[in-house]
């Protein structure tokens, strides 16, 4: 049976870029988001290079979305070993001002979607014989608190922790769980966000969707615990480990500050 990789939030950003990536490497492909349209033109796009590419539009924040869409799947009679846990949003602003159905939102999709995705993911994969990788999205704003974005770092961090302790779990496995932790990069998720200001002020110091999806999929085939692109984003991840957490925030605070 032939496999697939299954990428969620595929039709923009880091998630699109990883859906290029894998079709470079002829994995067959399921792309997953909302707009049934950006999903078809992705797809006649990355169709020219040979491989498979299927198509399923949903709104994972409704209800059953995932047993839903693992159930499409099935139907289809196609095998996924590969997922990727890319969808994700955030709200920009202090807490109390950021409208709490923004809030509710952001660690629904980014903590219960994903959990969801994972559980169902590794159900139907585990103790085959083939081998399996479960990739989640996270960043490198797991790494500390981020003030104008407490949520969506602390849901961020809950990725992070989740991967790894499953991780462990399933090391004697044939699925192997890895976690990216990217820092800024060139995408849509500063428009939503309402972060226009921050990219304008710091785009010259971003990373490139494509550089991050690259270093992405090679660090998830080879089993990478946690896979953070650039340097520089390694050297925040340490430093914001080793510092004291009042000032790691305090320094987070000033970039975000908006």
């Amino acid at each position: 049976m032939n496999h697939y990789t299954l990428i969620t939030g595929a039709s923009k950003g880091i998630g699109k870029a990883i859906a290029r990536e894998v079709a470079e490497r002829k994995h067959n492909l399921i792309l997953v988001a909302r707009s049934k349209n950006l999903l078809n033109e992705l797809a006649t796009e990355l169709s020219e290079t040979g491989i498979d590419v299927q198509t399923i539009a949903i709104d994972l924040l409704n209800a059953n979305s995932h047993t839903e869409l693992f159930s499409e799947v099935e139907k289809r009679g196609l095998s996924v070993n590969f997922l990727v846990n890319n969808a994700g949003r955030g709200a920009y602003g202090k807490f109390y001002k950021v409208p709490l159905e923004d809030h509710l939102m952001t660690m629904q999709l980014n903590n219960e979607v994903m959990v969801r995705m994972a559980y169902e993911f590794i159900a139907r994969n585990k103790g085959k014989e083939h081998r399996c990788y479960l990739l989640n999205t996270a960043s490198t704003a797991s790494y500390q608190p981020v003030p104008k974005m407490s949520v969506y770092a602390a849901s961020k961090a809950f990725m992070l922790f989740f991967s790894q302790g499953i991780r462990f779990e399933l090391r004697k496995s044939n699925i192997s769980v890895s976690a990216l932790c990217p820092g800024p990069t060139e995408s849509q998720f500063f428009e939503p966000a309402k972060m226009d200001k921050i990219w304008n002020d710091n785009k010259k110091y971003l990373m490139s969707a494509e550089s991050v999806a690259r270093i992405a999929v090679n660090g998830t085939l080879k089993r990478k615990a946690v896979i953070i692109p650039g340097l520089f984003n390694k050297l925040g991840a340490v430093g914001a480990k080793l510092a004291p957490q009042n000032l790691a925030t305090a320094m987070s605070g000033m970039l975000f500050k908006g």
